[in-house]
C-alpha cells in the first residue's frame, strides 16, 4: 500500500472495505492523502495527476543529522495523450460491460439504451500515458487528431 495524494484534476480508484466487497471513490485534490496499492498509486504519480506523501517519521528517520543536504531530483513531466473512447469499439460490447464501464468513469446517460451509454462514455475525455508505448491504455483512448 502506498500513500498518496491527488495534485491536479481527480481520479477514481478501487479498494476493499472492511467485508473485502469492491468499492470505487472518486479523489480531488480536496480530499487530502490517502492509501491505495502499489499498483494504482504508481500508475497515478507517472500520470501526474497525483504525489506520494512521506509519512513523518520515516522522513525523520531517514535523514542522519550530520548528513549533507541533498538536492531534490527533478521529475519529468510525464507524456499523456487526451481523446475519447471510440463509439464504434463500444458497440461490440455488451449493455452490461458498457454500464459498469459508465459507473465506472462518472458518465451519465441520458436514458437507459446501449446508444445512451456509448454517448455518454465517449463525451467523457480519458487521459493515456504516451510514454509506455507497450501497455496499451487503461480505458482504450483513441488518438485526438
Amino acid at each position: 500500500m502506498a500513500k498518496i495524494k491527488v495534485i491536479r484534476g481527480g481520479c477514481g480508484i478501487t479498494y476493499k472495505d472492511a467485508h473485502e466487497v469492491t468499492r470505487h471513490a472518486l479523489k480531488t485534490t480536496e480530499s487530502g492523502p490517502f492509501e491505495c496499492d502499489d499498483a494504482q498509486a504508481d500508475r497515478l504519480v507517472r500520470l501526474g495527476v497525483a504525489a506520494y506523501v512521506a509519512a513523518p517519521e520515516k522522513a525523520a528517520t531517514q535523514k542522519a543529522p550530520d548528513a549533507p543536504a541533498q538536492e531534490p531530483e527533478t521529475a519529468e513531466e510525464p507524456k499523456t495523450v487526451t481523446g475519447h473512447l471510440d463509439a464504434a469499439e463500444l458497440e461490440t460490447w455488451e449493455y452490461n460491460a458498457l454500464k459498469k464501464l459508465a459507473a465506472d468513469m462518472h458518465a451519465e446517460p441520458k436514458g437507459k439504451k446501449k446508444a445512451d451509454l456509448i454517448a455518454a462514455i465517449v463525451a467523457v475525455e480519458v487521459e493515456a500515458d504516451a510514454d509506455d508505448p507497450d501497455e496499451p491504455p487503461e480505458l482504450g483512448a483513441v488518438d485526438p487528431e
